[in-house]
This record gives C-alpha cells, sequence and structure tokens, in this order.
C-alpha cells in the first residue's frame, strides 16, 4: 500500500520515546506507516503519493486544547469591530459607516470599545477618555437602532459597559423608570434621562436576556459559520483537538452536530455537556437521562464526542436564574451558568459517579470544597477511572495536588489569564505565595495528568506556552514563580501528550509513531530553539489530522 501523503521536514519532534526525533513520516489511511529518515520512508512512495518538503520547518504532533471556547472564536469576527477606534469621533465614523450600508430602523450592531483580547484601556483608549452615550450615537445613526456590545465578562473583568442609542433604548422600552435587574445599572443624566450607557458587575453579563432582549441575538447559522472560521484560526496555530471542559449548552451542541454531518468539522473535538437543570432535584431525574449517551466515553466517534458534564460549584443563584430562563440562547458563553451550593453540588456529583458521568468542575476559588467533595464521592462510589477534571486550576498546595493524584482526577490550566495576563495580582491575591499559582511543575512531580488551555484568550495556544516557560507577568515583565516554570519540552508534552490524555485519546494521539493517528502540525520555527520573544508569533503551514490537510498556509480548513 502506498503513503498518501510524505512529509519531509527539518526536524519532527515526536515526543516517542522510542524515536523522539526524525526527519520524515508516511501517512496512509489516517495513520503514520512510517517515520524515521527519508530512506526510512521511501518505499512508501509511488506516483499518487503527496511530497511534502518542509528543509527549514519543524513537525510536531498536533496541539490539543484543553479548554479552548472553539465556538466562540469565529463570532467575535461576525460584528464589526471597534478596536482601532481612539476618539468618539472614530466610533461615529464606523456607526456612520454601518448606517449607511443599511436601511432605515435596521439594527447596528457591534464588538465592545477596545482592542482584544483583553480590553484593558477603556475608555482610557479614547481622546475624549469617557465612554460615548445615546446622545453621540444618535448623532451618527438617527435613524437605526444602535447598540455597542460590553466585553464577555472573562476577556477581562467587570464592570462591563455596553451603550445603546434612543431608537435602541426605545425598541428596548427603558425609560428613566426602568428598574434594572442585579448587578446592573443604567447611567442616567442630570435630568434622570439614561444615558444609553449600561455598566454591569455581574461576572457573567445578564443584560442581553433582560434589558436589551431586543437586540439582535447570535442565530443559529451565526454560530454555523463561527464555527468554521473558529477551526481556521485554531488550526493556523497548530490545534488539531480541543476539550470542552467548561460545558456545551445543547444549542452549541447541536451545531458541532450538524457541522460533523456536513463533513465540516476538522478539527477533533469532545465536549462535556453543560447541564440545564437547576438544583439537586431536577438534577436527580435528569442525570440518568443524560448518563445514557454522556456516561463513560460517551457518544460520538473519533471526530465528535460527548461525554460527562460539567457541574458548577458556587456562583450566583438569580444570575444562574436568569439565564436558565432563557434558555436554549446562551449569548457569547455557549454554555449553561448554574449555581450550586456545597450540599447541591456534593449531591449531584454523587449522582454523577453512580451513573458513570465524568464531572468537570471549574475550581478557580473553591479548590479545597471541590476535592472534599470529590472524596467523600469516592468513598462510596471509585470515579478514578472517569478521569474527573479540576478546571481552571489556579491555585493550589502540595496537599491539594496529592489529593488529586489519590482521586485519579486531571486538571486544565489556563495560564494566559493567571500568568500572563495578572500574574502578579493573583499572587498578591494570594499572600504572595507564587509557587502556588497554577504549578505545573509541581503538577509533574506529583503525577497529576495536565492539559494547557488558551481558553479563548487570545486563540493562540502559543502566548499559553510562553507563558508557562517564561511564567512572567505581561504588564510588569516579573517572573513569577520561577521554581514551577517548565522546560519547552515539557510544555509541549502538557499541549499535545496531556491534551491527549484529557480527551482519553493517549493511545492513539499526542505521540508521532507507526500506528498512531496521523495529527500533526508542520510549524515554520522549532518551538524547542525560537527565541522567547517570537514564540506568540509561531504558525503552522501545514495541518494535518487523521491524515487529512485541515489548513495549509495560505488557504482556509480542506
Amino acid at each position: 500500500m502506498a503513503a498518501e501523503l510524505v512529509v519531509v521536514a527539518r526536524r519532527i519532534l515526536t515526543l516517542d520515546r522510542g524515536r523522539p526525533s526524525a526527519s520524515a513520516l508516511a501517512v496512509a489511511g489516517g495513520r503514520i506507516v512510517a517515520l524515521g529518515s527519508r530512506g526510512d520512508v521511501r518505499r512508501w512512495r509511488d506516483r499518487r503519493t503527496e511530497v511534502l518538503e518542509f528543509p527549514d520547518a519543524t513537525v510536531i504532533p498536533g496541539l490539543v486544547d484543553a479548554h479552548a471556547h472553539l465556538d466562540r472564536e469565529g463570532l467575535k469576527l461576525l460584528y464589526p469591530s471597534l478596536a482601532r477606534c481612539r476618539s468618539i469621533a472614530d466610533i461615529q465614523h464606523v456607526i456612520r459607516r454601518l448606517a449607511a450600508a443599511r436601511k432605515p430602523g435596521e439594527w447596528i450592531v457591534t464588538m465592545p470599545v477596545g482592542a482584544p483580547p483583553f480590553y484593558l484601556d477603556v475608555p482610557g483608549c479614547l481622546a475624549e477618555r469617557r465612554w460615548p452615550t445615546r446622545v453621540d450615537l444618535d448623532a451618527a445613526a438617527p435613524d437605526h437602532p444602535a447598540y455597542i456590545r460590553g466585553i464577555w465578562g472573562y476577556w477581562n473583568k467587570p464592570p462591563v459597559y455596553s451603550i445603546a442609542n434612543s431608537a435602541a433604548l426605545r425598541i428596548a422600552g427603558i425609560t428613566r423608570d426602568t428598574v434594572p435587574p442585579k448587578g446592573v445599572e443604567i447611567l442616567k443624566d442630570p435630568a434622570g434621562e439614561p444615558t444609553g450607557v449600561f455598566v454591569e458587575s455581574n461576572l457573567i453579563q445578564v443584560i442581553e436576556f433582560t434589558l436589551m432582549q431586543a437586540a439582535p441575538r447570535f442565530t443559529r447559522d451565526d454560530r454555523l459559520r463561527a464555527l468554521a472560521r473558529s477551526q481556521a484560526i485554531y488550526a493556523a496555530r497548530g490545534v488539531t483537538a480541543i476539550y470542552e471542559g467548561h460545558g456545551v449548552a445543547p444549542e452549541v451542541i447541536d451545531v458541532y452536530r450538524e457541522a460533523h454531518e456536513r463533513g465540516a468539522l476538522h478539527v477533533r473535538a469532545t465536549l462535556a455537556v453543560s447541564p440545564t437543570w437547576e438544583g439537586a432535584e431536577e438534577a436527580e431525574t435528569a442525570m440518568p437521562v443524560v448518563a445514557a449517551w454522556a456516561g463513560g466515553r460517551g457518544l460520538g466517534d473519533d471526530r465528535l464526542r460527548v461525554a460527562g458534564i460539567c457541574l458548577h460549584y458556587g456562583g450566583d443563584a438569580e444570575v444562574a436564574r436568569i439565564l436558565h430562563a432563557a434558555q436554549p440562547y446562551t449569548a457569547w458563553a455557549g454554555f449553561v451558568e448554574s449555581a450550586n451550593a456545597a450540599d447541591a453540588y456534593r449531591r449531584q456529583a454523587e449522582v454523577a459517579a453512580r451513573h458513570g458521568l465524568r464531572v468537570n468542575t471549574l475550581v478557580t476559588r473553591f479548590l479545597d470544597d471541590v476535592l472534599a467533595a470529590w472524596e467523600s464521592v469516592a468513598q462510596r462510589t471509585p470515579i478514578d477511572r472517569l478521569r474527573w477534571v479540576a478546571v481552571h486550576l489556579n491555585v493550589a498546595r502540595a496537599d491539594h495536588l496529592a489529593r488529586l493524584r489519590r482521586l485519579g482526577a486531571v486538571a486544565t490550566t489556563n495560564p494566559i489569564s493567571y500568568l500572563w495576563r495578572s500574574a502578579a495580582a493573583e499572587v498578591e491575591k494570594n499572600g504572595g505565595d507564587a509557587d502556588t499559582l497554577i504549578p505545573h511543575r509541581s503538577l509533574l512531580r506529583h503525577r497529576v495528568p495536565f492539559g494547557i488551555a488558551t481558553d479563548n484568550k487570545p486563540a493562540n495556544p502559543w502566548v499559553a506556552f510562553r507563558a508557562v516557560v517564561e511564567r512572567r507577568d505581561m504588564a510588569t515583565g516579573v517572573v513569577v514563580g520561577a521554581r514551577e516554570r517548565l522546560t519547552r519540552m515539557q510544555a509541549l508534552h502538557a499541549f499535545t501528550a496531556g491534551g491527549a490524555y484529557i480527551t482519553s485519546a493517549e493511545r492513539d494521539r499526542g505521540t508521532l509513531a507507526p500506528g498512531r493517528a496521523a495529527d500533526f502540525a508542520v510549524l515554520d520555527d522549532d518551538p524547542l530553539t525560537t527565541p522567547s520573544g517570537n514564540l506568540d508569533d509561531l504558525t503552522s503551514r501545514l495541518t494535518v489530522v487523521g491524515g487529512r490537510v485541515i489548513h495549509r498556509a495560505g488557504r482556509g480548513t480542506g
């Protein structure tokens, strides 16, 4: 049998102990059939074989983004950006241009004021150093409802500002007498009239589920188009698989399903279910039904698999109530927010364990409590084979890691937010103990499997890679917790083999060897040797999933 594809490169980092490096590989039937030198793969070639040579490139196993929010990246591109605006006049210019292309009465909706991914300096980035108001937007679009979306709260931190013009306020029915929901303030002028500026302190925004329900929403078609664009962006960085431990709501699972049926799901996706039930009582009825198709390894194939649930600990009960009431719509989130007190969480975890459901829980603020609940469950029902996931592992001591190991749990970390964006602030919040902030080296020492994630902030795994190996705060340039830095090889292993373990695919993916799935990326430079300042710029010339090229430099997914 001849190979369909042969790749020859300067260096192939296999991450396989038996053959750690090579210079050529051959692919047939979606799998690697030969790996070694150019001579080792020669016999697999015939006239039908596509032979690609990259004399100055490095091949790595495909990256696994262990907390990707893949569906969200493309959504950011559906609405006009204000990132380059440096004044209210600039914003008005954008709004005016959009109005000219629309019929009177049609909505104008934009992305937030400021620059992604974190929108750090707003409104200071504007010459006026203030937010635009309805009066400013009215001047640019008097005949159109106009709405500037606020950021998704996790992109930075509340408060979150959004702005509506007079027409939008009128359609939404917002007046001087409107009573806002919890955590939302309607700013008013000296006469007591709404200025059009909303300020929200909720971490997860409710304004588009309440006051601004009239604003256009993401449609199913929007999400399908966004998923296609997202995949192209992730694949261009070498990502071949993603894990969504934060949970995926039914409306988004349905989009993944349709994309897969169309043959348009190119990146491998493993999704945990975001529960739509409220509280322990509903869970005890609903969870056995979910477990029938999401229990154990779940349902699906090696391209799309739905397995396990995301079970929230803590949370804001009123925000959760509002978001549950809005189902099936989830806005930016893509998941369903829940709020569970300690007893309700433990009861649901026990039901999940009895029905063989993998549990994913965000442990950023509640690691002690979550571990105590898991240990209580494990006394009655073994959970070690289910690989429960400590999502967003943030601050963890040695005793925490030992407990995770005993439970057979795994972890995912978000180094972009907690190391790159705000390491110094996180350490200060943690009482000055830098070595417990995302302690990657300690995870290795305690043999707790872990994967690394972008959390879509931004959708660039090499920013996360750099954060892991440098542990340098973006704002201050200070190295935080140097003893917990990973070597580049360790970081690459976490992003590949570690991610494969998180998705229960370690026997098939994560390293390159004959017989394993042909998931790999051809990078424009070597991540083990490229200068640190250039890591963020690493891109893939060729990304392959199951032997199929899903990205080729200069072209999107195929």
